[in-house]
């Protein structure tokens, strides 16, 4: 294995050398030190009566579970601290001379957090002693910082309802948390978790609440999730920080056994396939198992094992979009209007003949027919083997929905095993190892019922190992290894080349196969020193990882039948045969079903892209050939903190955590990179149009990364120092009003903290690259945008089945070696490509919040915080190719601005002949030189001046090549004074220069960078009350607000996902809520014993017999409510691409519309959708248009559980429990998913499009039940 992996530059040398330097000195002084470490620390004072501190007591710890003890002296303060001890319950004893014994049990000491006592001794002979039992609610108070989260023990983890028992349904049981796992405004794959101590996180994806290793509930002791402030020995990432901790064996063999059933009875259907008729999925499964933990030496020695199976025999309602049986016949179907009085007339049909008539040169290349004889019968096959059943998907006239269910059997096993040994007597020495092996089957949704599922095996393994050891009262130090190897391999569903009939048919998912390696080499460890009042703690944290993949996503082409991928209309020779042939014309608002269906029934694969792999020398390699590939990173995280009890009710906790790590990298050299960082390129790109002068340097690509001594992908964060401090305070009024309300002895406490957190990221940035990058070991070929034509050659190839080849199609010129340096040709191709920018940093995020919390009697707590978030510098998508905002230099106003102008007088239907003379196209024009040029064609006369003739242009797209009237990206590459592919452009027509919007080498490319911004503010209570061991019951509600210009996360697709900023030029016009804000959360869970058998409040001295019937029962359950989520915004139909070349511009409100969704047989997320559509207008130029606007449904859930328990008759310490858990005990399905939000240009005067607004899926799982039997010993 290779810690240190890369060549020690001189550009390293420095870093590096600091690094060892300091990891050196604090293995000296105690090991490494670590964040989230898996251990817990039992702090307090001890006082007199009169509250003068106690020096000199002796302190006990002792463990009833496994007689461990361990003991100290307090200092001259009265205080002391056991730290790096295991999560569990212990007993404290304390001595002092002239003092009573005091003795607590049920002492809990909580996973990665403190449990503050405060002991009074009174006066008296040490042989009396004085006893409390249980701590009541001191462990789930904190009083030592200022961190927001709670602990999730081990009766909640074993008795509440769990689907599958998955113990991620528990994670969210926290304020501030998103079903989605975004945690106080931090994105969802932000989070971070360890088991034991040692990372367990999926280092690529990392999907909120999904560790490497799957753990049982039966494994689990507890674990604690911290969703903000959290302290310097945690915070590798932003998100919530998730401790869990493995169980140990005892001094006495406890163990369970267990059998979760959930059958198909008492299920209750979708609400979508009961709407329909269909029977609904099956669902079948079974999770069982069980555990066993003991001594193998008494007092030294335990060991703990849990199994864990689950077996699945289910299915999943799928809905996909199928071609209706008269697009296999060549027939076409559009909502149709009377030509001369607009009347509707309803639906009517074109045959083959009379298309081919509207497209008079296709049907000549095509020898009498424009339509493609092997698309029709490949539609005619898909119409007939997947016949429409749902509305909900489609367009309802040439398109519709096919839904069935779909088979996805599951097979998981997993194994947990752990020991434990005392070394010594003494017990300054301990040692525990852990080993998860998993092995796992799953089937997932295929896309048809008869094509192949795709198949995920997952193998993963995880080990740890850790050494605690008590140097002296005052020194401990916890070192913990670990190994998490992420094994999976994702079977595909295809292995050929690949041909999609865009928004009518695809015939699978074109998933490929990949297997992935990742093996994460963690070594952490916690030193604490306490010195008086101070806790010190100091250490490191190392993560070694490597990313192995072999992938075939770039193994085979693809190809789309793309209906916007022509610059001609593909609906205007269709209207125009109609009117003149028919009387008829398409229904205004209803084009984009006409346009998809002649696309379908024309058959062209007018958008293709070939994938071109080669090796390390450069050679070209076979088609079919899969890229291997090893990412590479290493980690080091140093962190100093104290925990100052400046007073025995105030503590400051203050610390700071520094990291270093390294770029990800290829380990083979198959790497390469921009000459320019993008962002400085963007930078140039505006500066230039600001002045009047286009920015056109040329992009090459060069050899990047460490082997091939370049640059990394990314900056090296050097500064990333980051701040934490926080205060509690526990007021201790005597009397009067303020003890009324804060109460005495400490009962309330009042916290405030600052954390400076940073956001992960690497892996998942370096493998899109390697994947999107189109100049580099794995290159791309691919068509531009109106690259063919519709009514004259070039005519876009036939498709003639699935699978076909591309490399012999137009343009596809594969090299046969590659020779670095690589530039795309300055030729005037749009092309659209993905990047990613070299100047990308860590994204910061700025937390702080403010709570005060009281206890309440009966195990009562309440509290309530503040807390706030700034992102800054976050990771998100911007195109650095975004055409230029042009200024007129003699004038100062730009192109948004002038553009702007003639958008609003084309909304308002001005005359062309009161348009006015706009100085600005005649400043970047010659003045008269559209005119001059094209007069005759297109609308434009003789005499008009450039803004009139550009108005000609709008007001006649198809002649234009416009994909509507709103197009006004396709105007600039009219006017972009450079020829252009498809006949855009021409030279001469501008004093500025050529390339006056669009760069020469690019039409889009997309780059993820460092640059977005986001805020967030909330307020959080909670109540939790445990009240002996008979009640428990958790309360959470947030009331918060999430803003930003960006959500996308790292696995966000490129151009998407939440994730663009439309414009950067106007980066803050994509300010809305965040895609995960929600502004009211609650969450709640509550284990209760009914009060009833022996030993209970009532019949208390029930016989066995009787008590066998009343004594016993449970009752269980998780309740969750949450206020709409984020459905979207008013999007464009494709045609009003006002400002980006590759994303249409959402549409902006011209009043106010809320969603008011109804449940009838066509549910909708609007209550009108006419005057929902019509609510708004088309983009301007440089618009974004609206983001984020619309709310789904509100949602809520409970699952309930009922449980009886029996305890063995020959053993009181043996029970067997039954229970009935019910998931989603009201059926509620709130709807989700919208079939489109598009709307037309010009909506406010058009009809909505086919389902707008159409809900299509549930946000809840129908009722379902599973059955329990569980035994316990």
């Amino acid at each position: 294995m290779k810690i240190l992996a890369w060549p020690l530059a001189a550009r390293w040398a420095t870093p590096l050398l600091h690094a060892f330097c300091l990891w050196a000195c604090l293995w000296a002084l105690g090991g490494l030190a670590v964040a989230q470490i898996g251990t817990g620390t039992i702090r307090g004072v001890v006082t007199d009566e009169q509250g003068a501190a106690v020096a000199g007591a002796t302190v006990k710890l002792i463990s009833p579970a496994t007689g461990a003890s361990r003991a100290q002296t307090t200092n001259e303060a009265g205080t002391f601290a056991f730290s790096g001890i295991p999560a569990a319950s212990y007993t404290i004893k304390v001595e002092a001379p002239n003092f009573k014994a005091y003795e607590q049990s049920d002492v809990r000491a909580r996973v990665d957090g403190s449990t503050t006592l405060s002991i009074v001794l009174f006066v008296g002979e040490a042989t009396e002693t004085v006893t409390v039992t249980g701590a009541g609610s001191e462990a789930i108070v904190n009083r030592q910082d200022a961190s927001i989260g709670n602990t999730i023990a081990q009766r909640q983890i074993l008795e509440l309802p769990l689907a599958a028992r998955n113990i991620a349904g528990l994670l969210s049981l926290q304020p501030g948390v998103a079903p989605d796992g975004s945690v106080s405004g931090s994105r969802s794959d932000q989070g971070n978790i360890t088991l034991d101590g040692v990372d367990v996180n999926e280092q690529q994806n990392n999907s909120a609440f999904s560790p490497v290793l799957r753990t049982s509930p039966e494994s689990v002791e507890e674990f604690r999730v911290t969703v903000s402030n959290p302290n310097a020995n945690q915070g590798r990432s932003s998100g919530a920080q998730i401790s869990l901790i493995t169980k140990s064996g005892t001094n006495e063999f406890h163990g369970s056994a267990f059998f979760f059933h959930r059958p198909t009875i008492g299920n209750a259907g979708n609400w979508f396939t009961n709407a329909i008729g269909q029977r609904a999925p099956r669902v079948l499964q079974n999770v069982f198992g069980g555990a066993i933990g003991g001594p193998i030496v008494k007092d030294r020695f335990f060991f703990f094992y849990n199994y864990e199976g689950r077996r699945d025999r289910s299915q999943t309602s799928v809905l996909r979009t199928v071609p209706l049986p008269h697009l296999g016949r060549g027939e076409l179907r559009f909502n149709a209007v009377n030509a001369a009085t607009g009347a509707p007339v309803g639906i009517q049909t074109l045959t083959a003949a009379q298309i081919s008539q509207a497209f008079p040169a296709l049907a000549a290349a095509g020898g009498g027919s424009a339509l493609n004889p092997a698309g029709l019968a490949y539609l005619a096959q898909a119409a007939a083997r997947y016949p429409a059943n749902d509305s909900g998907a489609g367009d309802g006239v040439n398109t519709g929905g096919f839904r069935f269910n779909a088979p996805t059997p599951f097979d998981f096993n997993a194994h947990i095993g752990r020991l434990d040994w005392k070394v010594d007597n003494a017990g300054k020495h301990t040692l525990f190892a852990r080993a998860n092996v998993q092995y796992d089957v799953q089937n997932f949704t295929s896309f048809f019922p008869d094509t192949p599922p795709q198949r995920l095996w997952s193998h993963p393994v995880g080990i740890a190992a850790g050494h605690t050891w008590n140097i002296s009262n005052r020194w401990t130090n916890v070192f913990r290894y670990g190994l998490t190897r992420f094994a999976t391999s994702s079977q595909g569903d295809t292995a050929q080349n690949f041909i999609n009939f865009r928004f009518v048919f695809e015939p699978t998912f074109n998933a490929r196969t990949l297997d992935r390696i990742v093996p994460t080499h963690n070594f952490t460890n916690d030193t604490t020193y306490v010195f008086g009042d101070h806790t010190f703690q100091f250490g490191t944290n190392i993560r070694v990882i490597r990313n192995r993949r072999v992938g075939f996503a770039q193994a085979f082409d693809f190809g789309v039948v793309n209906p916007i991928f022509y610059a001609q209309s593909l609906t205007a020779p269709i209207n125009t045969f109609a009117i003149n042939n028919l009387g008829l014309a398409i229904q205004p608002g209803r084009a984009v079903p006409v346009r998809d269906g002649v696309n379908a029934l024309i058959g062209r694969i007018n958008q293709y892209t070939v994938f071109l792999t080669y090796d390390q020398q450069g050679n070209l390699l076979p088609a079919g050939t899969p890229t291997n590939r090893s990412f590479a990173a290493e980690e080091y995280d140093f962190y100093f903190q104290d925990i100052w009890r400046i007073r025995p009710n105030l503590t400051l906790t203050y610390g700071i955590r520094y990291g270093l790590s390294r770029p990800v990298y290829e380990q083979n050299g198959f790497q390469a990179g921009t000459n320019i960082p993008l962002g400085d390129f963007l930078r140039g790109r505006a500066a230039g149009a600001a002045q009047g002068r286009p920015f056109n340097n040329l992009i090459t690509i060069n050899l990047a990364g460490p082997v091939n001594g370049g640059d990394s992908l990314y900056q090296f964060a050097y500064n990333n120092w980051q701040p934490r401090v926080s205060l509690a305070w526990s007021p201790d009024f005597k009397e009067g009003f303020l003890s009324k309300v804060f109460g005495n002895r400490q009962q309330s406490v009042i916290r405030a903290g600052f954390a400076l957190t940073n956001d992960y990221f690497g892996q998942q940035i370096a493998v899109q690259f390697d994947q999107r990058n189109t100049l580099g070991f794995v290159q791309q070929q691919q068509t531009s945008f109106a690259q063919f034509r519709l009514t004259s050659p070039p005519f876009a190839p036939l498709f003639t089945a699935q699978g076909q080849s591309f490399r012999n199609f137009p343009g596809i010129n594969p090299p046969a070696t590659l020779r670095f340096p690589l530039t795309q040709p300055d030729d005037g191709q749009q092309r659209i490509e993905q990047s990613i920018d070299q100047t990308t940093r860590l994204p910061r995020n700025f937390s702080w919040n403010f709570s005060i919390g009281r206890e309440l009697p009966a195990g009562l707590f309440f509290e309530a915080a503040y807390i706030g978030r700034l992102g800054r510098n976050l990771l998100a998508q911007r195109d650095v190719m975004a055409l230029n905002n042009l200024v007129d230099p003699r004038t100062g106003v730009d192109w948004y601005t002038a553009a702007g102008q003639l958008e609003d007088l084309r909304r308002n239907n001005t005359p062309i002949s009161q348009i006015p003379n706009i100085p600005y196209f005649n400043n970047i024009l010659f003045p008269g030189i559209l005119a001059n040029f094209f007069a005759g064609f297109g609308g434009i006369q003789a005499g008009m001046t450039n803004s009139q003739a550009i108005y000609a242009m709008l007001q006649n797209p198809g002649a234009w090549g416009l994909l509507g009237p709103a197009d006004w990206t396709t105007v600039q590459l009219i006017l972009n004074n450079s020829p252009r592919p498809g006949g855009y452009g021409i030279d001469g027509i501008s004093p500025l220069g050529e390339d006056l919007f669009f760069h020469p080498q690019y039409g889009a490319l997309n780059t993820i960078g460092s640059f977005g911004n986001s805020d967030y503010h909330g307020l959080a209570v909670t109540v939790r009350q445990r009240y002996k061991t008979y009640l428990t019951w958790d309360f959470n509600y947030t009331f918060s607000k999430s803003l930003d210009d960006a959500s996308g996360l790292q696995t966000a697709g490129f151009f998407g996902g939440g994730g663009l900023v439309l414009n950067p030029f106007r980066q803050r016009d994509n300010r809305s809520v965040s895609l995960f804000d929600l502004r009211h959360v609650i969450n709640a869970n509550f284990v209760v014993q009914l009060p009833f058998g022996r030993g209970r409040a009532f019949f208390g001295n029930a016989s066995r017999l009787l008590d066998a019937f009343i004594g016993g029962w449970q009752l269980g359950g998780i309740a969750r409510y949450n206020s709409g989520s984020v459905a979207g915004a008013a999007t464009g139909d494709g045609t009003a691409y006002a400002t980006n070349w590759q994303v249409p511009s959402n549409a902006v409100r011209i009043r106010q519309i809320a969603t008011s969704p109804t449940r009838g047989n066509n549910p909708n997320l609007f209550r009108d959708p006419v005057f929902a559509s019509q609510s708004f207008r088309s983009a301007r130029p440089g618009e974004t248009g609206e983001r984020n606007i619309f709310r789904f449904p509100a949602f809520a859930n409970l699952d309930a559980s009922l449980a009886k328990s029996f305890a063995m008759p020959w053993s009181e310490n043996q029970s067997l429990q039954f229970r009935w858990e019910v998931f989603n005990v009201t059926n509620f399905q709130p709807f989700t998913g919208v079939q489109t939000l598009a709307t037309p240009t010009d909506p406010f005067r058009s009809q909505p499009l086919p389902n707008f607004g159409r809900l299509t899926a549930v946000q809840n799982p129908p009722r379902f039940m599973q059955f329990v039997l569980r035994y316990v010993f």
